[in-house]
């Protein structure tokens, strides 16, 4: 060696060969460790692309180990103190290294002789390549169990296919009054447009936001209230009232095409209104006369008392001859037939936006029921403590005494004893006996009578339990018959969500015991 800094060089590449193998190892620990937390916790939490997160963290820690290593880079005077211990140095390295800035009489020779000694001795050896072996059982065995639990199932993918399930269809349901909004955003809107618009976006933002389906569902109902509450409970009235004058005008002749066009919509049966108003001096006293006895009975039909007013005005006004007051009165049946439009184009549009909110609730209702069912199965799959405690007693054991009887045991449990010097098989159970003298009456079960199943439940003995069938067993039937019948039978759709709430909150309460 030329220097004692080449020696050093020398010395710094061997322990970094030497320990890159160990702290690769340590790496490759770290990421199966890494790996199997990230498992164990997604099969008690549900987190979604569990793959990803593990493998996100597996250049996390070979850096982390890559900085471990750099960082615990031995310095000079370690790495020939070690030198000195593995090769047999007697220190020669580490002293020279220490005094090589010293000039003294022997400084130089103890250069000369530590130069000479690491020429000829091998310093590669002095950081040999090795692994500890618990090291790699201990990586092994982490390894294998975190492989392990990727391939076994986890519970907790039931769960967010489940949350997938809801958020896609809150997508949808939402995707669907978005759809209604922009179908009544027409070109030529009713009145009640933005009030509708508002109620339809607040509800398509609680049903993204909410928690699940079911507590979607929730907000369809006061959706559908607060659209109703936009519509004036005296259109049918008064569209009730159009109809009736357009009957009674449509057997005259000078308001027969008034009852067309009233026929036709309420705008165009108000500007045939005015249009008559405006021709009633070219009409004869007859026609007048005719006329004015339509308008009597229309008002006298109409339920709208608005309207009927306006009729009754123009018809006596027609009937004194009083042409100006009988306009203007039909120029009031005229405007009333334009707030019946706006009206009708209202509750339109209202009924659109009933049947976009119903849409949604069938979307939210579809999974909101295979949530339930879901949340049953895994109850019926959980046995609940004590669910099947309540089974029958009866224990009938024979055995042989000094008399010749059969003893019977009839208990609260299973098991019991039989007859004198006999043993009845034991159960767990508070059943005990007492064994049948040879004088006793034993009760045996009466086998079928003629015409009866023998299926059907045979009749209770002395002391037995009515046989109960568990919860979980009949919930899943009641709950498919109920909602059945609330679809195909005509009740609103808020009535039909309490029915789907209560048996949801069985499977809920099924689940938690």
């Amino acid at each position: 060696m030329s220097s004692l800094e080449a020696v050093v060089r020398e010395l710094r590449l061997s322990a970094a060969r030497a320990s890159a193998l160990r702290y690769l190892l340590h790496a490759l620990l770290a990421s199966a460790a890494w790996i199997l937390a990230i498992v164990i916790v997604a099969r008690f939490v549900p987190l979604d692309q569990v793959l990803k997160i593990a493998a996100a963290g597996v250049p996390l820690a070979f850096a982390g180990v890559a900085a471990a290593w750099v960082a615990a880079r031995p310095r000079p005077m370690t790495l020939m103190r070690t030198a000195d211990l593995t090769l047999g140095l007697k220190e020669r390295l580490s002293t020279a290294w220490e005094r090589r800035s010293e000039h003294g009489p022997m400084d130089g020779e103890l250069r000369r002789d530590a130069l000479e000694k690491a020429a000829r001795a091998q310093l590669q050896a002095a950081f040999p390549v090795g692994i500890r072996r618990g090291e790699v059982l201990l990586t092994a065995a982490v390894a294998i169990a975190a492989l392990g639990l990727v391939l076994l199932p986890n519970p907790m993918d039931q769960v967010l296919a489940q949350r997938r399930a809801d958020h896609a269809a809150q997508a949808k349901a939402a995707t669907t009054i978005a759809a209604t909004e922009k179908k009544l955003a027409a070109p030529s809107p009713a009145p009640v447009d933005p009030q509708v618009q508002k109620i339809l976006q607040d509800t398509r933002a609680r049903i993204a936001a909410a928690t699940d389906p079911r507590s979607a569902l929730q907000n369809i109902t006061p959706a559908e209230q607060q659209l109703l509450q936009l519509s004036d409970p005296q259109t049918p009235a008064r569209a009730s009232a159009a109809q009736n004058l357009a009957n009674s005008l449509s057997a005259t002749g000078s308001g027969h095409a008034a009852a067309q066009a009233i026929n036709a919509s309420p705008a165009q049966g108000a500007q045939a209104m005015r249009s008559l108003a405006s021709q009633l001096q070219n009409l004869s006293p007859s026609d007048r006369a005719e006329l004015a006895k339509a308008l009597a009975a229309a008002a006298q039909q109409s339920q709208d008392p608005q309207m009927a007013a306006s009729l009754q005005q123009a018809s006596a006004a027609l009937s004194k001859a009083d042409l100006n007051a009988a306009a203007l009165a039909l120029g009031g049946v005229a405007s009333q037939l334009d707030a019946l439009q706006q009206q009708e184009s209202n509750d339109q549009e209202i009924a659109a936006a009933l049947n976009g909110l119903e849409a949604a609730r069938q979307q939210l209702a579809s999974q909101a029921d295979r949530d339930a069912a879901q949340a049953g199965a895994t109850a019926s799959g959980s046995p609940r403590p004590g669910a099947g405690g309540a089974g029958s007693g009866n224990s009938n054991s024979s055995g042989n005494g000094s008399g010749s009887g059969n003893g019977s045991g009839n208990g609260n449990g299973n098991g019991g004893s039989g007859g004198t010097g006999g043993r009845g098989t034991s159960g767990s159970g508070a059943g005990q006996g007492t064994g049948a003298q040879s004088t006793e009456r034993v009760y045996v079960p009466a086998g079928p009578v003629s015409g009866q199943s023998e299926t059907d439940p045979a009749p209770l003995g002395p002391g037995q339990d009515v046989p109960l069938t568990p919860y979980t067993q009949v919930i899943q039937s009641y709950q498919q018959t109920a909602l059945e019948a609330a679809d195909q039978s005509l009740i609103p759709g808020s009535e039909r969500d309490l029915v789907r709430a209560y048996f949801s909150s069985l499977g809920e309460s099924g689940t938690g015991s």
